[in-house]
């Protein structure tokens, strides 16, 4: 080994004797912002060996990035590129490789668990280290998307342990791969704003990339500060935190500015709401409660009154209306007393308040009236989208696979959303074996039981969970197929939720997909009509076939033939058309050729000038370019009636433009005679006009003032 001048060989002191493996910390205290050190609940040693360092030692290696865990990602690395890796430490292309197989291996994971690259929390993360390690990538030659190239690999030899990885490949592939081509076609641009940011700096004593720069590559070409910071540091220069730090803060307060006022719910962050009982949501319509106080545009009110007209929010100390959560959009309804009602347009839920938002439609309400809360019909139509949707997700994961997961979902009253992973779009045939399996279930008229269990029970039953949601140690669990608690096993859906649910799946009635479609890389969105909101969407349609049988004077069941025929009809006037279209430009063009071959000329220059008839726009510009190929020197003006109103153009050769002859000037001079106006470019100008009569004159009019300008 080397040896340093003035080494120390030490644990922890930057010594590459020494490789750390197992390093205990002992998880005993909390500590707070004053310093005093409180017992936690439960106490914990965390060894630090964790399996990349422990593969290490196993495996012989010096590196965590020499292991099994690694190698085949850098291996495949090698292949692709031609550039070899050689484990040092100091080398730029070896800095790439583990680089790339690391954010690669992270993001293949991440995106498997259900997480995708966003602009915000963990999302925004995962597109740091996306884009990361694609401008790595540019170190070994990878100007095009690669990353998602290797995902293959990385379900392979990490397959076998995480099943979850080689069942979800294609979706983490065109995530992946989406995410790339975004980035690329901005990286390029940022890479070249960042060097002419960088040759700045290096002329300037402090060797500080400026600020400014730095926020325009973050906010611009979607540069994370870190990126920026490790490119300087590569040129031996560093960042302007504090300015670009500045900038940012500036771009929160505009944003925050932006949403000040679309809510005076913003206005309760450091307010103690009082704490509403909202047990019955899930059992009840109606509920008695009393006005604890209310919330207007400056804050939370325990005192007072709202009168007749004023929009305000109520709070409530009982109350069975649903807040929105969890896709669930909040209930609607009323809130009555004695001479006064208030109806309530949206509920929502601020810590454990609800919150009823409307307005008071008549009497007035003060704070401590007994109140009656009467959940509006719309509740029905919720609950059965909001089962529908659970069906739903069991009839494409029996259809597409178990890679598919729910992204989100949104549930009212009207239709159902329902947002899930999936790498491409869903065939007719698929749509249909989804819709044929959920109405399978809704004629089977299966019961529906709500559970309330520990969650490691539920998990351990099977209950899906959707990723990322805070779920708290006693959960909700949706078991369709169950008559009750005892025979949850007997559920072929049991999924975590806390919305509002039918009791059986048979009062869903029907079910069908209007629309599926996709909404991010790999992601597909499907909404979906039950009850009401179907029968509307099939009586639409009902009236729209009456309408066309009426127009096309068919029975209803020869409208789709007769359909057909007028677009078969279509088609076939519209190449005549064309053919005809075709043959008149032809005709023109020949025209056009004799037009040159007799005009007159001035100095070498030919004066075309002409009425074209049955010619169109587009014609004409054919023509007029057909001339300028053919005539060094040429100046043009034609004039034509097109759809019954006057059309003149008028064209000259570049020669012409040095002399002072314009085509914008030409059709200037002459379409007021013709009653239009107009203008261009000055090699070619269009105008229109409204008298044809007048066509002859205006064209004569052109002539004398070519010649004109030519002498």
């Amino acid at each position: 080994m080397k040896h340093v001048p003035g080494h120390k060989c030490a644990v922890n002191g930057g010594c590459s004797r020494f490789m750390e493996l197992w390093n205990l910390v002992f998880m005993q205290y909390n500590r707070d912002e004053n310093g005093v050190l409180t017992t936690l609940p439960a106490r914990y040693i965390d060894t630090g060996a964790g399996l990349e360092r422990v593969s290490a030692v196993m495996q012989g290696k010096k590196s965590n990035y020499d292991t099994d865990l690694f190698m085949p990602i850098i291996n495949y690395l090698c292949e692709t590129t031609g550039h070899v890796y050689t484990s040092k430490l100091d080398s730029a292309t070896d800095t790439a490789f583990r680089v790339i197989a690391d954010h690669l291996r992270a993001l293949v994971f991440a995106i498997t668990d259900g997480a995708t690259p966003s602009n915000e929390g963990r999302g925004y993360v995962m597109r740091r280290l996306l884009r990361r390690a694609a401008r790595f990538g540019r170190e070994l030659g990878m100007r095009e998307p690669f990353m998602y190239k290797i995902v293959p690999t990385v379900a392979d030899y990490m397959g076998d342990a995480f099943g979850e990885i080689r069942s979800r490949a294609d979706y983490v592939t065109t995530v992946i791969k989406s995410e790339e081509e975004s980035f690329g076609r901005t990286l390029d641009r940022g890479i070249e704003i960042f060097n002419g940011a960088a040759e700045k700096a290096k002329k300037t004593d402090s060797r500080i990339v400026d600020g400014e720069d730095a926020f325009a590559l973050y906010d611009t070409y979607g540069f994370p500060l870190d990126l920026t910071e490790m490119m300087a540091k590569e040129q031996g220069l560093s960042v302007d935190r504090d300015e670009f730090d500045k900038l940012m803060e500036q771009q929160r307060q505009r944003a925050r500015a932006a949403q000040k006022g679309n809510s005076f719910m913003m206005k309760l962050s450091d307010v103690e709401l009082p704490v509403t009982e909202d047990l019955h949501k899930y059992h009840v319509d109606k509920s008695q409660g009393k006005m604890v106080g209310f919330i207007d545009e400056n804050g939370f009110k325990n005192s007072g009154e709202i009168i007749t007209g004023q929009e305000v929010a109520v709070v409530l100390d009982k109350t069975c209306f649903y807040a929105e959560s969890g896709g669930q959009v909040g209930d609607c309804g009323t809130i009555k007393t004695d001479g006064a009602e208030f109806i309530v347009e949206n509920t929502s839920k601020i810590a454990d308040c609800v919150i009823h938002q409307g307005r008071v439609s008549k009497g007035q309400f003060k704070v401590g009236d007994k109140v009656d809360a009467i959940v509006s019909a719309d509740r029905d139509s919720i609950k059965k989208n909001h089962t529908a949707t659970h069906l739903l997700q069991w009839a494409l994961q029996k259809v597409v696979g178990n890679s598919v997961a729910q992204q989100g979902s949104l549930v009212g009253p009207d239709y159902l959303r329902f947002d899930f992973t999936c790498p491409k779009a869903l065939t007719k045939q698929q749509m249909n074996e989804v819709e044929k399996l959920v109405r399978e279930k809704i004629d089977a008229a299966l019961p529906v039981t709500c559970v309330e269990m520990e969650k490691e029970e539920a998990k351990k039953l099977g209950a899906m969970a959707l990723f990322g949601e805070k779920y708290g140690d006693i959960v909700r669990v949706i078991a369709i197929g169950a008559k009750d608690q005892e025979h949850i096993t007997d559920a072929f859906s049991r999924e975590f939720c806390g919305g509002t649910h039918v009791g059986n799946i048979g009062v869903i009635g029907n079910f069908k997909i209007v629309k599926e479609e996709s909404i991010s890389a790999g992601v597909r969105r499907i909404t979906g009509l039950t009850g009401a909101g179907l029968n509307k969407y099939f009586q639409e349609r009902n009236d729209v076939i009456d309408e066309l049988t009426l127009l096309l004077k068919v029975p209803s069941e020869k409208v789709l033939e007769r359909v057909a025929g007028l677009i078969k009809e279509n088609k076939q006037l519209t190449k005549q058309l064309k053919s005809t279209a075709k043959q008149t430009g032809n005709d023109i063009l020949t025209e056009a050729r004799e037009l040159l071959s007799n005009c007159e000329k001035i100095n070498g220059t030919s004066i075309v000038v002409s009425k074209l008839e049955s010619a169109t726009s587009e014609q004409g510009r054919e023509a007029i370019d057909m001339l300028k190929k053919k005539a060094d020197s040429v100046a043009i003006a034609f004039g034509f009636v097109e759809d019954g109103k006057v059309t003149l153009l008028a064209a000259v050769s570049d020669d012409l433009i040095k002399k002072g002859l314009k085509a914008g000037d030409i059709v200037k001079t002459i379409a007021p005679i013709v009653g239009g106006g107009g203008g261009g470019r000055p090699q070619m100008a269009m105008a229109g006009g409204k008298d044809p009569a007048k066509i002859d004159d205006a064209l004569a009019a052109a002539v004398e003032f070519i010649k004109q300008k030519l002498s």
